[in-house]
């Protein structure tokens, strides 16, 4: 009965949280002719990495695990203005990570949880002239091990989701997806 009440009041924290922004509705969709829309200078955005596809070995053509030989276990930061912005969660034992923007974990349904807290991404504001650093490594006990690190300059974000080729190190495929902070569906927000 415990577990149908945890599950019952996450079900109602999530759909609670997203009802603003279903009200509010999507940015500007993209279109053939005006491509995904630029970022605004001095508007706030969100910023995540939605999908890592990382080479089956490491750049010394090595298992990324010695021991037990399994893929590595992805995650990803998020530099802005020199500082660490953001962390995501470790994906285990795998070549392929997803990302969902919006995470409610087990602690949040204790607590009272804002919609905001859930949110799983950078937060940023829009300016000419900075970047955002993106790093990627494999989590092991002893240390983390670096799989690509590369800039994006601010001004080439673009609203939605934008996937780079080969960005850095043995990077085979990134999805970047940036939304707006405010005025986003909570669909977007959970795709």
């Amino acid at each position: 009965m415990r577990y149908v009440w945890i599950g019952v009041t996450s079900l109602v924290v999530v759909v609670a949280a997203g009802l603003p922004f279903l009200l509010r509705g999507d940015p500007k969709p993209e279109t053939p002719e005006t491509g995904p829309p630029p970022l605004r200078e001095g508007e706030h955005y969100y910023v995540l990495l939605s999908v890592i596809e990382v080479a089956a070995r490491d750049e010394g053509g090595t298992a990324w695990d010695q021991v037990g030989g399994e893929a590595p276990d992805l995650f990803y930061e998020i530099h802005w203005q020199d500082q660490k912005v953001f962390e995501s969660s470790v994906k285990d034992d795998t070549l392929v990570a997803k990302w969902s923007n919006v995470a409610v974990d087990i602690g949040d349904v204790v607590k009272a949880v804002s919609l905001d807290d859930s949110i799983k991404a950078a937060r940023i504001t829009a300016r000419t002239g900075e970047v955002l650093e993106f790093v990627v490594h494999d989590h092991d006990v002893t240390s983390d091990d670096l799989i690509g690190r590369w800039q994006v300059p601010v001004a080439e974000l673009r609203i939605g989701d934008q996937k780079w080729s080969e960005p850095a190190g043995q990077l085979i495929s990134v999805t970047c997806r940036v939304l707006p902070l405010e005025g986003v569906g909570f669909e977007s927000l959970t795709k």
